[in-house]
């Protein structure tokens, strides 16, 4: 079927509500601040809250609107997976860490779950579970394999679903069965973001938007001099919470993030309306969707349950008709009941790796840092935001296991990501090499 390219609105899904995403305020940027956040997503939100609720004068210097960059471009999933296996993860680090990080992402996303009942933020959010599908038949073992350690050892619930049975879950035999992580969910990220915008306001935090940050100076005596398109400001403590949006070679501030961070680009489209019926008919468990791939898709359905949303990682900065067909085409070769179906929405956003591939907390030359979500920031940005804030306050009961080492640098790399094409391409391989022989 032809798609209708005059329909597709090249923007986000989730930028269609009532609610406001921007202050209303016409306040001149101040001289000084307890607290000064470079980056108005969720991270630099989350790091304001309790740093204001301390009694702290905090502001936000965004260099476009507020949650204009990932906060409101993401899928809406909220898995907190880590990029790499629990085996891996052992491998390189030690049994104890790779626990700790899986048990910190359980919290992460009950934490998130209590944030929204305890502020009285309306995101739609729904702990509907997670189906990871297999794609080969190797894939599956090593699912079942995880995930009776993460069971059976930390209690994270799971289980397995295998190919005969897949069909409850989702009507495809793309996979090879998959895993169910039941304490998933998913929300929608611009209602999410708003409510979250009222809380940090009550709570007296101010952000500039529109302000671009130039560089970050010592102060004579203590803390740090912002200087931004804006005039300058005196900033007792510093966070860069900038991530998938950290910059380029003209904001000097950035090249100590930009040379440890690779923003990678995500693409996502939207169907037409499709109807509460025929999407339950296509994923009959309604969760959250992903799967092994190296190129991993993520899907779902609409919080309204009437369209159905697909994201991979994408090439191109700027969506057009070719991102389209790309994502269309994932699309149906996972569920090709939908390949009469029309596109509505199309919109590109980055997500942030580091060489480690995990979430970071760290401090270098007295600037506080949290970056590296790799893909998974609808969770792990807020945790770790709100883990930095704690670090800050000195409430170090229950530290971070993400919080101390500096990430390490990306050998010949100063913030453009050349060597992305090389990276699908080996990537995009290796998905078809796994599918050929393990298949």
């Amino acid at each position: 079927m032809t798609l209708d390219a005059s329909r597709i609105a090249f923007r986000p899904y989730w930028w269609d509500i009532e609610e406001p995403l921007r202050q209303t305020h016409n306040d001149p940027l101040p001289p000084e601040a307890d607290v000064v956040i470079v980056g108005g997503g969720f991270t630099g939100m989350a790091a304001a809250l309790p740093l204001a609720r301390a009694g702290k004068s905090v502001i936000i210097i965004e260099k476009s609107t507020p949650g204009y960059g990932a906060s409101t471009r993401n899928g809406g999933i909220n898995s907190a997976s880590i990029r790499p296996s629990h085996h891996d993860l052992e491998r390189h680090y030690g049994r104890d860490f790779a626990d700790k990080i899986f048990l910190e992402a359980s919290a992460a996303r009950q934490d998130l779950e209590d944030f929204c009942q305890r502020e009285k933020i309306d995101g739609k959010f729904k702990l509907s579970g997670w189906f990871k599908g297999a794609m080969s038949a190797r894939d599956y073992d090593y699912l079942a394999h995880e995930t009776d350690y993460l069971r059976e050892t930390l209690n994270i619930p799971c289980h397995m679903i295998s190919k005969a049975d897949q069909h409850k879950e989702i009507a495809t035999d793309r996979f090879y069965g998959g895993m169910v992580e039941e304490d998933v969910g998913g929300f929608h990220p611009s209602k999410f973001f708003a409510g979250f915008l009222r809380v940090i306001t009550e709570a007296g935090v101010r952000i500039f938007e529109e302000t671009a940050v130039h560089d970050i100076i010592d102060h004579a005596s203590s803390g740090k001099i912002v200087i931004t398109s804006k005039g300058k400001v005196h900033g007792g403590t510093v966070i860069v919470a900038t991530n998938g949006y950290t910059g380029g070679r003209e904001h000097k501030f950035s090249r100590f993030l930009r040379r440890r961070l690779v923003p990678v680009r995500s693409s996502i489209i939207v169907t037409e309306h499709l109807g509460e019926e025929r999407v339950k008919a296509l994923m009959p468990a309604m969760r959250m969707y992903g799967n092994t791939a190296e190129l991993v898709t993520y899907f779902r359905p609409t919080p309204d349950g009437q369209r159905i949303l697909l994201g991979a990682r994408g090439a191109e900065a700027v969506p057009t008709i070719k991102t389209v067909n790309f994502l269309r085409k994932r699309l149906i070769s996972i569920l090709p009941q939908l390949s009469d179906t029309q596109i509505d929405y199309c919109w590109t956003g980055n997500v942030a790796f580091n060489r480690q591939l995990i979430p970071r907390i760290f401090t270098h030359d007295g600037i506080h840092y949290s970056s590296g979500y790799a893909g998974s920031g609808t969770v792990w940005a807020r945790w770790c935001g709100k883990k930095l804030a704690e670090h800050i306050l000195g409430q170090s009961n229950d530290p971070s296991i993400l919080s101390g080492d500096i990430t390490s640098a990306v050998p010949l790399y100063d913030g453009h990501p050349w060597f992305m094409p090389f990276v699908y391409s080996w990537y995009g391989l290796k998905d078809q090499i796994n599918e050929w022989r393990h298949g």
